[in-house]
């Protein structure tokens, strides 16, 4: 049961070394970040349209 144990933390150990899995993880990262600031970007001017569309058709 002992050596379970110790494998799975010399995996861990391995991973964290390795200096390719660390840029892959940072670019996936901000990857997924710039794809969420977009969808975040385009429902906020989104709505922004909306409201001077509504603005205009009141005057």
């Amino acid at each position: 049961m002992d050596q379970i144990i110790v494998q799975k933390s010399d995996w861990k150990d391995e991973f964290w070394e390795n200096p390719w899995e660390k840029g892959g993880l940072a670019v996936i990262g901000l990857f997924i970040t710039t794809v969420l600031l977009l969808i975040l970007f385009a429902i906020v001017f989104g709505w922004l349209q909306r409201i001077e569309d509504n603005s205009y058709e009141e005057d």
